[in-house]
């Protein structure tokens, strides 16, 4: 394999067609290039990768060496693995081969390539032990930069990292060197069930009371009224909203439809994908519905909240904290989570089922959505007076 850039600057693994070669073995000089490649393999289930030489040539090699080694362990014959080094790798060159290989959706590789880049940082400037090598982080290692996470801020906004992020940059780092050291299952620093309790807690439900609400909206101005309606009313995903466009509103049946689908934004054709499972249809309210045709009647864009420029609006956060302020609510609690926590205890409350709340929100199953029933549970006692009763 060969990982490419493309025109549009994303990054893709791509086969490689091994070329005609001279009868002494050697490539032609017209194919004779560097290249990002890449040997993969499977052991059992797992995926196996490994890093070949810039060259294509080279890289050949090394194909057809791994491939009589793997033919001859097949047949049972002890002999040593040409890809494994008897080189230590340290830490820097793992992230970089680990991080330069690294696919998936959504936030995947951004995620993993903060915190395993902030891991490095704390590494080499602040741990009380530093480590060089990846075989010698150990369990204690690992959790001395989860305390330093839950203390010293995500390295963005300085604000200190609640113990669910902190633990997750944990697990994306010791996946990082399971895979670099070809670890086996259950055999990396530490394992999924040193962090159980946190893991399986359920989320905090942080939802917006009705005054927050009507103060927020009161100070939006123009589309923004619209906009964050959309975001309170149809539990929407911020790449959701940013990338609508009016072919996905059906104006006979009030829906809004999110589909993966190729766009125009700007100059570029990108594709837009929704998170994995959200595929869906949203229902739109009627007086949502009328805003919305009324704004396109005076559109001149594809997208229903495009910028100045034309381009998708990846700013609305950035919007939602100024207006925020600018009403008096507390800024910190209007984040995109809470906007659909909102949505949900909501419906819960007017007669939607969890069924109908995780379908309109877009989760994969049931338990995504129970801890918004179970915030409910306290509130419901309160106000049906059992809560008070039987105290005599």
């Amino acid at each position: 394999m060969e990982k490419v850039k493309l025109a549009n600057g994303k990054w893709t693994n791509r086969p490689v067609k091994i070329p005609k070669r001279k009868t002494n073995g050697e490539l032609y000089l017209k194919d004779c290039r560097e290249g990002n490649f890449y040997l993969l393999w499977r052991e059992g289930n797992r995926k196996r990768y490994y890093r070949a030489a810039g060259w294509l040539n080279d890289a050949i090699q090394k194909k057809e060496q791994k491939e009589l080694y793997l033919a001859s362990v097949a047949k049972g014959l002890h002999v040593e693995d040409p890809s494994v080094s008897n080189t230590r790798m340290t830490i820097a060159a793992g992230i970089d081969q680990y991080l330069s290989v690294l696919s998936g959706r959504g936030n995947t590789v951004p995620l993993h390539t903060f915190a395993l880049r902030q891991f490095q940082e704390w590494n080499t400037k602040l741990a009380r032990n530093k480590k060089v090598y990846l075989d010698a982080i150990d369990r204690q290692h690992i959790l001395a930069f989860k305390k330093w996470a839950m203390e010293h801020g995500d390295g963005k906004n300085g604000e200190s990292n609640d113990e669910v992020t902190a633990v997750w940059k944990c697990m994306r780092l010791n996946k990082m060197i399971k895979t670099m050291l070809n670890l086996g299952p259950g055999n990396g620093p530490v394992k999924k069930s040193d962090f159980a309790e946190v893991l399986n807690r359920k989320p905090t439900v942080v939802t917006y009371t009705k005054n927050e609400r009507d103060d927020f909206l009161r100070c939006c101005e123009g589309t923004a009224f619209l906009i964050w309606s959309l975001f309170l009313k149809c539990g929407l995903r911020l790449k959701e909203l940013s990338h609508l466009e009016w072919k996905d509103i059906d104006c006979m049946t009030h829906v809004l439809h999110i589909r993966v689908k190729q766009m125009q934004d700007g100059d570029k054709q990108v594709e837009f994908r929704p998170k994995k499972h959200s595929i869906r249809d949203v229902a739109i309210p009627d007086d949502l519905f009328t805003l919305l045709e009324e704004l396109k009647k005076a559109s001149k864009s594809h997208l229903v909240f495009p910028t100045r420029t034309g381009r998708v609006n990846i700013r609305f956060w950035d919007a939602c904290k100024r207006i925020a302020r600018r009403a008096g609510v507390d800024a910190s609690k209007f984040m995109p989570k809470n906007f659909r926590s909102t949505y949900a205890t909501n419906r819960l409350r007017n007669g939607y089922t969890l069924a109908e709340v995780r379908d309109q929100l877009g989760h994969r199953d049931m338990r995504s959505v129970e801890h918004y029933a179970d915030a409910l549970k306290a509130e419901e006692l309160v106000k049906s007076g059992r809560a008070s009763a039987g105290w005599d």
